[in-house]
């Protein structure tokens, strides 16, 4: 490092070491004064510097020697010593008059010209913004050390870590009981409650999706959007196929005359796309599946379909959590791996073949067609949503489901099967007795 800084203009007195601004400091501590300020130093030093001889200054700056030491100071004698802002009127140039392990390099600011550095001097130190305002302690400034803070949740409250899990994985299995156990109980015994559960679902699903959506600045209509959907329910199990395609007709209809109606300022064409866009991936694929709930063997359709879905899950996500390395879509959804989509693959291959040979008698390789395309489309699902929370920075599209997040995160894999399942149901053998959809 190089030595004391001088003024350019002539007759200024030389700025004061390192070494003259420790002395003052101690002095000052030694009379009372406390921790003086480094322009209380400077002012002093320079006052000094004007009652010193040039010969006795000279003299003064020589005696620091490389090995000297000070009290208090041992560490300053194998480090460089860090600079103190000094304030100068005029362009400075630095001169090599003594050791750079004892002399302060101090960064000039100025209000005309920039500071001379000769060629191949070492750079100057920038204090970083921590500094600012710090008094000197000894002459030398000691930035506060930089504490990184975990990450807090809204609340204010430290997320836990769940190590490779990703999730509270005790209360995400006993949520998924009692969901799974409520959904095939209804099923079972008595089909027609399977309506009402998905009505309860589906409402809650798309408030989350509208609160969701509204973060990007958008209006989404909540009141025509979910009683659009719950009319869509309805009408599938009680009036099928037209009476599904009636009430998403009329839903879209009241969406954009709601729209109207409120005469809210803004965007109004992203406004209602996206309160369609809700009505489609919510309502629609839901009533889909109730309509499955009215084909023959109905029920166990549903039940085969919600197996294959929640085995693809679970499969993907043992694979994963165990094996994981090689991530599909690491900009969209990181922790989605080619090993669990294998394992969501054999999972619901699995299923499949089960729920063919055993609950419809069908063909054992139908239900190998389910299991190798359900996953496919079950994980386009988690990528479409996942993009979604991304675009609009959400973990989760809710809360309510402790160790899942919201009614959303459970849907996003079974709403988009839902249309193609209906396909594959009505085209493979030994499941649905008429034709295609």
């Amino acid at each position: 490092m190089s030595g004391p800084v001088t003024a350019g203009a002539p007759g200024d007195a030389p700025l004061p070491t390192r070494r003259e601004l420790r002395r003052l400091a101690q002095e000052a501590e030694a009379r009372g004064e406390g921790s003086l300020t480094p322009d209380e130093l400077l002012a002093r030093a320079r006052a000094e510097r004007q009652q010193t001889t040039p010969a006795e200054a000279a003299e003064t700056t020589a005696g620091s020697e490389p090995g000297s030491s000070v009290p208090g100071t041992a560490e300053a004698a194998e480090a460089p010593a860090v600079a103190e802002p000094v304030t100068a009127a005029e362009p400075v140039e630095e001169t090599a008059a003594a050791p750079e392990a004892e002399v302060a390099q101090a960064p000039v600011q100025q209000a005309a010209a920039p500071v001379a550095v000769p060629a191949g001097a070492p750079p100057r130190p920038v204090l970083p913004p921590e500094t600012a305002g710090i008094p000197i302690g000894h002459g030398f400034v000691t930035p506060p050390p930089r504490t990184e803070e975990p990450p807090q949740t809204d609340e204010g409250e430290t997320p836990k870590d769940y190590g490779k899990a990703g999730r509270n994985l005790p209360a995400a299995i006993a949520v998924g009981v009692v969901m799974g156990g409520s959904v095939l109980a209804s099923l079972l015994f008595y089909p027609p409650s399977f309506v009402l559960i998905a009505l309860v679902g589906v409402s809650l699903a798309m408030w989350e999706l509208a609160n969701a959506l509204s973060r990007s600045g958008a209006h989404v209509s909540r009141t025509p959007v979910i009683a659009a959907s719950a009319c869509m329910l309805v009408a599938a199990y009680l009036g099928g196929r037209e009476a599904l395609w009636v009430a998403f007709t009329a839903g879209a209809g009241a969406v954009l005359l709601f729209t109207l109606l409120e005469r809210r300022t803004g965007n109004a064409v992203r406004d209602v796309c996206l309160s369609l866009f809700a009505l489609t991936y919510v309502g629609l694929s839901a009533s889909l599946i109730v309509y499955l709930l009215t084909l023959d063997k109905g029920n166990l359709l549903v039940i085969c379909f919600l197996a294959l879905v929640v085995g693809s899950d679970i499969g993907g996500y043992i694979a994963g959590v165990l094996f994981g390395k090689h991530p599909i879509a690491p900009s969209i959804s990181p922790k989605k791996s080619w090993e669990g989509y294998a394992g969501s693959a054999l999972m619901s291959t699995a299923v499949g073949v089960g729920m063919a040979h055993w609950a419809f008698d069908a063909p054992i390789w139908t239900g190998a067609v389910l299991g190798v395309l359900v996953p496919a489309f079950a994980t386009l699902g988690d990528f479409s949503e996942s993009m979604i929370k991304r675009d609009l920075d959400l973990k989760d599209m809710g809360s309510l489901l402790p160790g899942h997040g919201g009614i959303m995160d459970r849907l996003d894999s079974i709403l988009p099967t839902a249309p193609v399942v209906l396909i594959l149901f009505s085209v493979l053998p030994g499941f649905v007795d008429h034709g295609p959809v």
